[in-house]
């Protein structure tokens, strides 16, 4: 078996997607998550994948609130994961991620009741992905991006109340980092249910520049026979963490961080998938 390594191309910035995919092949990925851009035509972006060779391992969503307490904001947001579904289909992807809105850090003051909304939103969501035969993947975040689904137990939780099998979990190191007492406990609890794994180091930058122990991490990906893609999301060095753009060179930075992690990566699971 072998895995496919990839990274996400929003963290390129405001550039066209070819050139995103350019840099992406350049760089040694197998695959992309793509953005959920429902302006562009999947076939086009379809092309342009095909063209450099790349597999549209996941596709990230706009930022929407699927668990608002406005319903017309609510159903809004729903429409777009619906509408998202059949886009991903028409691009030929099997895997999109959910989340709630980056950057919502409060919800309606009513747990329960913020619950309940991100809950049958979801079951909405899984109804068609199980008529489309998408798998949906639960992206868990941290409490300065999001309110609800900060750690691998919650999104376990999750899964059992909405009781889809299409259903999995997205664990991202970044975040494990700052939600997660052990991010390695995190990734034996979730087993079988990880569907992807977002990596970057501590600060969100290149493997090595922080002080997680990714290798230790990509050791349990193996422990735990996880066969999904490993998806580099990582930014150049700077503030506002909602942006990619990080000065004048943050895609010569970027490109860097993204080969050298590869490599490490590389040396880390490659024994362990191709035998």
């Amino acid at each position: 078996m072998r895995r496919d390594y990839g990274l996400c191309l929003w963290s390129f910035g405001d550039i066209p997607v070819e050139e995103k995919c350019k840099i992406a092949k350049e760089i040694g990925v197998d695959g992309v998550e793509v953005q959920g851009d429902l302006t562009q035509d999947p076939q086009i972006l379809a092309n342009i994948l095909t063209r450099y060779g790349l597999k549209a391992l996941s596709v990230t969503p706009e930022n929407v609130d699927i668990s608002s307490a406005n319903e017309e904001t609510r159903l809004k947001a729903v429409q777009y994961f619906l509408d998202l579904l059949s886009w991903t289909k028409d691009l030929g992807a099997k895997r999109i991620c959910l989340h709630g809105d980056v950057g919502k850090v409060a919800g309606c003051g009513d747990l329960e009741k913020d619950w309940q909304f991100l809950l049958k939103s979801t079951k909405t969501v899984m109804e068609k992905a199980e008529t489309l035969n998408i798998e949906v993947v639960f992206e868990v975040l941290n409490r300065y991006e999001n309110h609800q689904v900060l750690t691998a137990q919650e999104a376990l939780n999750l899964i059992e109340a909405v009781g889809s099998p299409k259903l999995f979990v997205l664990l991202d190191a970044y975040h494990m980092n700052i939600e997660e007492a052990d991010p390695i406990d995190a990734l034996r609890k979730v087993g079988k249910r990880l569907g992807v794994y977002h990596v970057a180091d501590s600060n969100r930058q290149a493997i090595g520049n922080g002080h997680s122990n990714i290798k230790e991490q990509i050791e349990t990906l193996n422990e735990i026979n996880y066969t999904g893609p490993i998806i580099m999301e990582m930014v150049a060095e700077g503030p506002n963490p909602f942006t990619a753009i990080k000065g004048e060179n943050y895609l010569q930075v970027l490109t860097n961080y993204y080969k050298t992690s590869l490599e490490k990566l590389k040396v880390w699971d490659y024994s362990k998938v191709n035998s």
